[in-house]
């Protein structure tokens, strides 16, 4: 029986708050092996703010995510699903923040048009965590192109 239990895609957090991207289902359309697009949830909790919010992956989408990774590492700000189809996620990587830490936004653009800040404190490695954490997500949702 496959397993059927979400896996994690993104989990910025600390002791305070975090910002989680959750992979629920694969989504197969074509009748391949493969997967057309995945369930997803982005989910935000604060002792000031929680919230969930639905969306759907594609393979370019993966792929964007791994371009915001680089971005990171690099010191850059980046946006991840910049398509207006999906709620939008920014993350600035600098210690330049205002909060001094990593500060995740999260913008239903097509929702609710909610806007929320998370300042995380985030280890030095977080970036390595999360390619690993794309990767299992690629292997056992493998998507269509």
């Amino acid at each position: 029986m496959p397993d059927s239990s979400p896996v994690e895609l993104i989990h910025l957090s600390d002791e305070e708050q975090s910002v989680s991207v959750r992979v629920i289902d694969g989504l197969s359309l074509s009748g391949s092996d493969d997967y057309d697009a995945l369930q997803a949830e982005i989910l935000v909790d604060t002792g000031f703010v929680s919230g969930r919010v639905e969306l759907y992956l594609n393979a370019y989408d993966l792929d964007g995510w791994a371009e915001v990774l680089d971005s990171a590492d690099a010191g850059r700000k980046a946006t991840w699903l910049e398509s207006g189809r999906s709620p939008r996620i920014m993350i600035d990587p600098t210690e330049k923040t205002e909060s001094g830490c990593t500060e995740v936004s999260v913008y239903d653009v097509t929702g609710s048009q909610v806007f929320v800040t998370v300042p995380v404190v985030t280890p030095p490695d977080w970036t390595a965590s999360h390619r690993r954490l794309l990767a299992a997500v690629r292997d056992r949702f493998p998507l269509v192109r």
